[in-house]
């Protein structure tokens, strides 16, 4: 069992990610408003019931640090919840589900509150799992973690790290495990394990009638609602309370980080064509940049981020020639697996943005398409933040597994695309932030229609997504669908673009 580990960068940056937090908050407000923005009425008696019922507690507004546990990722989706209930075990979360079925309370559950659309915001009652966070190795010798409903993944690195093991894992420490996992999980080793959530060996979940399902797997009672759990995304079929991983053992890696400032797309399509093809040892985003706003240099650049375990070829081998256009280029070979992690960890601070996703295979992007997506990001009008559109490396061990084996049904593409667009509500004004927008929809509109990408990654939540059914869940909606009624039919989790009952 596994809380406190040594300092490291990850131990700093999960440690320090609620004051950077509440440092960012102070002189800013939501912008534009999304989210309703005042508490949900609970009567005083029922939130008095609640306290009695909680072992973990309840946090109300006139607490000191309310604001620090209420505050989202993104601040266009800041709604203050009326309380929260803090669970510091399973039979606090059944309470919890018991109180909004009785008292009929609007709520959300939430442990890192990364979600891009704030459906980890409520003005009821926020149900925080971050205290459910103890993470385990589970005896028997096979490598499986038991990892808390409420950790944070810079929680299980820390854990991962003094095992020696590692999983699928992502770059930013705050998000929560849970979040990450049953919408899918991206990370730079998922050409080789396959998605964090095909990593999932059992779960547990409370759902809306209070039962605890304990650890089910895919075979037995609860198989269904396995399955639905490994990419049919959080919040909508129950308060999951630990996830069982399969673990691997570290080695070392390649390390590498190179920036092109010159001939740009033509890098960018060698890029996308040429790793399609590439070792499934080797994971890496590339990301083009546009400048802040005003910032004096309005060029666009070409970057690539990643990483390549042993497989008997080389980083340089794999880019190909392109690398000697490079502008800068660092590649550190035989790092050990965790220091290596502090290189390609990222620690995001609060802020207002908008994503938009979709996956592409690299045999339809053209160097026609690449222009046309060079052109309209120079066309872009900016904030005061810097922009980009990126490109996460999918395939490999990925596309191994068909598409309704799990609900992630995003297999057989080699690039996850994703547009953002970032801002400050006090320097960008509205009429700005508008104009970006609408600048975005009509790039992610260009670049599907001309590189044929389709679909959107659910834990890439776009709330001006229209189609959002299809585009994360495609053919697997109508399972999920069964899979929801069988377990939640009166819809009692229940969000903009959770997965409905029959």
């Amino acid at each position: 069992m596994f809380s406190a580990v040594q300092p490291s960068r990850r131990t700093f940056l999960v440690g320090a990610g609620r004051f950077a937090a509440a440092s960012a908050l102070t002189s800013v407000t939501p912008f534009p408003a999304i989210a309703e923005p005042r508490p949900h009425r609970i009567a005083a008696s029922a939130l008095k019931d609640l306290a009695g019922a909680v072992q973990g507690g309840v946090v109300l507004p006139d607490d000191p640090f309310f604001d620090d546990y209420v505050r989202p990722n993104n601040l266009r989706f800041r709604t203050l919840p009326t309380a929260i209930a803090r669970c510091a075990s399973e039979t606090d979360v059944q309470a919890c589900v018991a109180w909004v079925r009785k008292h009929g309370a609007r709520f959300a559950v939430r442990s890192g509150g990364h979600n891009y659309a704030g459906f980890s915001t409520t003005p009821g009652l926020l149900i925080d799992m971050t205290p459910l966070s103890t993470i385990t190795p589970l005896p028997g010798g096979d490598g499986l973690v038991k990892v808390g409903g409420g950790a944070l993944n810079g929680m299980v690195y820390q854990a991962l790290e003094r095992l020696n093991r590692t999983v699928t894992h992502g770059r930013c420490t705050t998000v929560g495990a849970a979040g990450f996992l049953l919408g899918g999980g991206i990370g730079f080793n998922m050409r080789m394990f396959g998605m964090g959530s095909d990593l999932l060996q059992a779960t547990s979940i409370v759902t809306a009638d209070g039962a605890l399902h304990a650890d089910i797997q895919d075979s037995g009672d609860g198989s269904d609602l396995f399955w639905a759990c490994r990419g049919g995304a959080g919040g909508n079929f129950g308060i999951n309370t630990s996830f069982t991983l399969r673990t691997f053992p570290v080695e070392t890696v390649t390390f590498f980080d190179i920036t092109w400032t010159t001939d740009v797309g033509e890098v960018l399509h060698t890029l996308l064509t040429r790793l399609a093809d590439a070792p499934p040892e080797f994971g890496s985003k590339i990301n083009v940049t546009k400048p802040a706003r005003g910032s004096g240099d309005p060029r666009l650049t070409v970057s690539i981020l990643g990483q390549l375990h042993k497989c008997g070829t080389t980083v340089e081998a794999i880019i190909g020639p392109v690398l000697e256009k490079a502008s800068k280029t660092r590649i550190d070979r035989d790092m050990a697996y965790w220091p290596a992690q502090d290189l390609l960890s990222e620690f995001t601070y609060p802020y207002f943005y908008q994503e938009k996703s979709s996956y592409m295979r690299a045999a339809d992007i053209t160097p026609e398409s690449v222009v046309t997506m060079i052109r309209l990001a120079e066309r872009m009008p900016g904030t005061s933040m810097a922009n980009a559109f990126k490109f996460f490396q999918v395939g490999g061990r990925i596309n191994a597994t068909t598409a309704d084996a799990t609900a992630y049904v995003h297999r057989g593409y080699d690039w996850l695309f994703s547009s953002e667009v970032n801002w400050w509500n006090r320097k960008d004004p509205k009429s700005l932030v508008d104009e970006n927008l609408a600048w975005q929809e009509r790039f992610y509109a260009t670049v599907n229609a001309t590189t044929r990408a389709v679909g959107a990654f659910q834990n890439f939540p776009d709330p001006s997504l229209k189609d959002w059914s299809s585009a994360y869940y495609g053919g697997n909606y109508g399972r999920l669908r069964r899979v929801k009624t069988a377990y939640d039919k009166d819809d009692l989790f229940t969000y903009r673009q959770g997965i409905k009952p029959l």
